[in-house]
């Protein structure tokens, strides 16, 4: 996928090994598989933890609020690093 201007992926067709992958690059996160269907990643530094559906592929808009509101906002990750990692 050729990379944006903006320099943000569109993440229209992001899988949850996608995201899982990214989040074992950016290093520091927990996973536990609650059911078949979501599971569970917590922050070790800061404790804060969210749900990841196991659906593919991930709702855009619920994949935009995980990077925005979890990751940035809460787990104080930049935009630059992450999208670094989460690309598809």
């Amino acid at each position: 996928m050729a990379k944006p201007k903006g320099g943000k992926p569109k993440l229209a067709a992001c899988t949850p090994d996608d995201v899982f992958g990214a989040l074992r690059k950016l290093g520091g996160f927990s996973t536990t598989f609650e059911s078949a269907k979501h599971t569970k990643v917590t922050h070790m530094a800061t404790g804060h933890a969210a749900t990841i559906p196991r659906h593919s592929p991930v709702n855009r808009g619920l994949l935009k609020d995980f990077v925005e509101d979890y990751l940035v906002g809460k787990c104080g990750l930049s935009e630059s690093e992450i999208y670094k990692h989460l690309w598809c």
